[in-house]
C-alpha cells in the first residue's frame, strides 16, 4: 500500500507541474482568440497526440472495460471535464489570470473529500476537516486580493465576478470528475481511461463551440495562438494521465491536494515572467500560501 500510494503522488506531482504550464499557455493562446473555438482546438490537437502515446504504451484489450457502466463514466467525464471543465477554466483564466483562477479551480480537496467519502468510502478526519478550513481561508484572501493589471484581462468588475464565478464552477466539475476517475480507472488502465475520456470530450467542445458560434462569428484562431496552442495540448497529454493514474494509486483527495499546489507554482512563475502584469500583492501570496498550508495537512492526514 505504500508503494502504490508514493506511486500516485508522484503521478500527481507530475500532473501539477503539466497543469502549471498549461494555465501559462493557455493565457497566451488566449490573446484575441475567440475561447470556444481554441479551447475546441487544444482538446482535439490533445486528443490526437493522445494516439500514439496511448495505442503505443497499452494493448488494444486495455481499451475494454469489464463494466458497462464504465462506458458512461467515461462519457460523462468526457462530456462535464473535459468539454465545460476545461471552458469554465479557460474562461476563468481569461477574465482573472491565472494567479487568481488557480487558487479557486485547484481548492477541489474542499469537496472532493467530501464526494469520495460518500461515494468510495474514503475517510474523512479531523485532521483533514483543519486542512480544508485552512484552503477556504486561503480562497478567501485570494479572491480578495487585488485584480490583475494585464492590459488583456477585462477591468470592468462585473466581468471579474464572472471569472471568478467560472473558477468556482470548475471546482464542482474537478471535484466530481477526480471521484469518477477513481472509479473508471479501477475498470480500465488508467492511460487507457485517460485517452477514451478525452477523445470522448472532444465532440463535446465542437458541439459546445458551434452552439455559440454566433457569437464567435467572423472570428478564427489567429496564427500568434497557434505554438501555444500546441504547448497547451502537450501539457494536457501528460497532465490528464498522470492524474488518473495519481486516483487510482492513491486517495483521490490526496491527488487532489497535491494539484492544489498549484498557485504556489503560478505565483513563482508570475513573479519571474508577468510579475507586473498578474499584480502579485502579498494577500495574494498570503492566500496562495494558506491554500499550500491546507494541502499539505490533507496530505499528512492519511
Amino acid at each position: 500500500m505504500e508503494t502504490t500510494h508514493t506511486l500516485g503522488m508522484i503521478f500527481a506531482g507530475v500532473a501539477l507541474f503539466a497543469w502549471t504550464a498549461l494555465s501559462f499557455s493557455i493565457r497566451m493562446a488566449l490573446r484575441d482568440a475567440p475561447l470556444l473555438r481554441t479551447t475546441a482546438t487544444i482538446s482535439s490537437v490533445n486528443g490526437l497526440l493522445m494516439i500514439p502515446v496511448a495505442f503505443s504504451i497499452m494493448p488494444l484489450s486495455a481499451f475494454q472495460p469489464s463494466r458497462s457502466e464504465t462506458i458512461y463514466f467515461m462519457a460523462a467525464l468526457g462530456l462535464f471535464m473535459v468539454g465545460a471543465g476545461r471552458l469554465t477554466y479557460y474562461f476563468a483564466i481569461r477574465r482573472i489570470g491565472p494567479s487568481r483562477a488557480l487558487p479557486v479551480a485547484t481548492s477541489t480537496p474542499i469537496i472532493t473529500a467530501f464526494i469520495a467519502s460518500a461515494w468510495v468510502n474514503e475517510p474523512v478526519t479531523l485532521q483533514m476537516l483543519f486542512g480544508l478550513a485552512l484552503l477556504a481561508g486561503g480562497l478567501t484572501a485570494a479572491v480578495r486580493a487585488e485584480p490583475s493589471q494585464d492590459a488583456n484581462l477585462p477591468s470592468a468588475p462585473t466581468a471579474r465576478l464572472l471569472g471568478w464565478a467560472a473558477a468556482g464552477v470548475t471546482v464542482f466539475i474537478w471535484s466530481i470528475s477526480g471521484v469518477t476517475m477513481k472509479v473508471v480507472a479501477s475498470d480500465v488502465p488508467p492511460l487507457a481511461a485517460a485517452a477514451m475520456v478525452i477523445w470522448a470530450g472532444v465532440p463535446f467542445t465542437w458541439l459546445i463551440a458551434l452552439a455559440g458560434s454566433k457569437a464567435e462569428a467572423g472570428r478564427w484562431v489567429p496564427r500568434a495562438s497557434w505554438p501555444w496552442i500546441g504547448a497547451a495540448a502537450c501539457c494536457q497529454t501528460v497532465a490528464v494521465p498522470s492524474f488518473f493514474s495519481a486516483v487510482h494509486y492513491t486517495y483521490a483527495v490526496n491527488a487532489s491536494s497535491i494539484t492544489a499546489l498549484q498557485p504556489l507554482l503560478a505565483l513563482i512563475v508570475a513573479h519571474i515572467f508577468v510579475r507586473e502584469a498578474e499584480n502579485i500583492t502579498w494577500r495574494l501570496v498570503g492566500g496562495a500560501g494558506m491554500t499550500v498550508a491546507g494541502t499539505m495537512v490533507v496530505i499528512l492526514s492519511v
